[in-house]
């Protein structure tokens, strides 16, 4: 359940993205929107896959986590190199790192009732 309350974040995110662009020019809008679309529907398709089929779910959503701690050592190590000092991105870090766990939880098979071999809720 936890994670796909992380998917419908991730997507909530890619929507932001979508509607709201932060690109100046009409080409970094555009590639923009291209990543927006793919976090909406790789969030969607894994939401989908943890209701229908827990187990191919639960493989989808650790490809997200990885994802997501990808996303979250880049935004580690540019906080180390440039010395930055807004807070925004130690709040993005720490989301970033908690969607990972989050999305990482039906693979490792945590939280989830399993209720005979085949059954998964």
């Amino acid at each position: 359940m936890i994670a796909v309350v992380a998917c419908c974040i991730g997507g909530a995110l890619g929507g932001l993205r979508m509607a709201r662009p932060r690109a100046v020019k009409a080409r970094g809008r555009a590639e923009e929107r291209a990543f927006a679309g793919a976090l909406i529907l790789s969030h969607a398709g894994s939401a989908m896959a943890l209701g229908y089929a827990p187990s191919v779910g639960g493989l989808m959503a650790a490809v997200l986590a990885l994802g997501w701690l990808g996303a979250g050592l880049g935004r580690a190590a540019s906080l180390v190199m440039d010395r930055a000092k807004d807070p925004m991105l130690r709040q993005g870090l720490v989301l970033e790192l908690l969607m990972a766990v989050c999305l990482a939880l039906p693979w490792m098979n945590i939280g989830g009732l399993s209720l005979a071999p085949s059954v998964q809720i």
